[in-house]
C-alpha cells in the first residue's frame, strides 16, 4: 500500500524557456517607488523613515530572490538586464539617500 502524498505537478518556471525575464525585477522596482516620495513629503519623521527602510529591506530581499532565479535558470535578453541595472541603481541611490 502506497501512501505517497506527493503530486507530480511540474515546478513553475519564470518564462516559457525557463529563463528569467524583466518581470523578475518589476516587483522590487514598483515597491521602491514610494521611498523617494516618503523622503520628500514627510521630512523624514521617524514613522515614515522606518516605513521607508522597511520598504528598502523588502526590495533588497526581492532582489536577492531575483538573483537566485537568475542563477538557477539564467537570464533572457537585454530587457531583463536593463531592468536589473535600473533596479540596482535605484536601490543603491535610495539607500544612499536614506543613510
Amino acid at each position: 500500500m502506497d501512501n505517497d502524498t506527493r503530486t507530480d505537478e511540474p515546478t513553475p518556471q519564470p518564462t516559457s524557456d525557463g529563463k528569467v525575464a524583466e518581470g523578475t525585477w518589476g516587483a522590487p522596482l514598483v515597491l521602491l517607488i514610494p521611498v523617494p516620495l516618503i523622503r520628500y513629503l514627510s521630512d523624514l519623521s521617524t514613522p515614515w523613515l522606518v516605513t521607508a527602510w522597511v520598504l528598502v529591506a523588502i526590495v533588497a530581499v526581492l532582489t536577492v530572490a531575483g538573483w537566485v532565479s537568475v542563477v538557477r535558470h539564467g537570464a533572457r535578453g537585454a530587457k531583463g538586464w536593463g531592468t536589473c541595472v535600473l533596479l540596482h541603481a535605484s536601490l543603491v541611490f535610495q539607500v544612499t539617500a536614506l543613510a
